[in-house]
Formats: structure tokens, sequence, C-alpha cells
């Protein structure tokens, strides 16, 4: 008789940390994100971040793979985030 308990290949903790909450002060023009649109998830460029009439804010998007079509995804969608580093002043 098969038993409930899956047996695992390899050790994961049982007490991961939260993830935090993306929010539009942390992702800027020239960030790589993760998104996760409709379960799909894809690398992409944010080109431009606009706040909508209703106060929450949109990224327009150029995804890094040609087979997506997603160009615009909310900060909600965001998973990853990547931030371009500033060059050090000469």
């Amino acid at each position: 008789m098969p038993s409930d308990a899956q047996a695992s290949l390899i050790e994961v903790p049982q007490t991961a940390a939260p993830t935090r909450r993306t929010t539009s002060k942390g992702i800027g023009a020239g960030d790589i994100v993760l998104v996760d649109k409709k379960g799909r998830r894809f690398h992409a460029l944010v080109t431009e971040l606009q706040q909508l009439e209703t106060g929450r804010f949109e990224l327009a998007l150029r995804p890094l793979d040609s087979r997506v079509s997603y160009r615009i995804a909310s900060v909600r969608e965001v998973v990853e985030v990547w931030r371009r580093a500033g060059r050090p002043a000469a």
C-alpha cells in the first residue's frame, strides 16, 4: 500500500523566508525583471514606468525572449528585479 508522504530527493528548508513585495520604488527603466503573467514567466527589460490615473504603476516591457508578446505588466506581476548597476564617477 503506498504511503501518503512522498520521499524528497533534495533537502528543502520548511521555513522559507517570506518574499518581499515589489514596489514601484524598487523598479526603474533599464532594470531586468522576471514577470509572472497569467502563469507564464519570462524575463524582460523595463523601458518605462507609468503611473495610471488610479495611482497604480504599470511597466512598459521589452521581453528578452522573442516568443513572448506581452509588452505591459503591473508591479504586482513582477517576481524578481535585477537593477542596472550605476557607473562609478571617474
